[in-house]
């Protein structure tokens, strides 16, 4: 019975001293790349149904592409079509890849019915 209860104290001892250590990961170093838009690039949408779940889907979506700087919403429950805007660095990202991504979102619940695009002009 002894040998038992010692055993037993020297696996819990054993047990909490590995998990006192921790592992330390090296920090990763995150680079932020600015980016400049030249291009606004605006979207009549069809198939949001929400403007916080449709349309956090929608940004997270596009701003994970790069040269996208911005994406707006303008959700009204009352429009059967939503607007998106993106603005963009049309050196990085073309308008084709943006309507690509934005008809995979939510397992390509949306769909892009028209779209307007234009230079960002620079004030001098």
């Amino acid at each position: 019975m002894k040998q038992l209860l010692i055993f037993g104290v020297l696996i819990f001892f054993i047990n909490g001293c590995s998990s006192d250590v921790k592992k330390t990961e090296e920090p990763k170093e995150e680079v932020a790349v600015l980016v400049e838009p030249n291009r606004i690039l605006s979207l009549e949408i069809e198939g949001m149904v929400c403007k916080m779940g449709c349309g956090g889907a929608i940004r997270k979506g596009l701003t994970a592409l790069d040269g996208v700087n911005r994406v707006t919403i303008d959700y009204d429950e009352e429009r059967d079509e939503q607007f998106v805007t993106v603005q963009f660095d049309a050196d990085i990202q073309d308008e084709e890849a943006i309507y690509a991504e934005l008809e995979t979102v939510n397992k390509g619940q949306f769909t892009v019915s028209a779209t307007k695009s234009e230079a960002i002009k620079n004030p001098s």
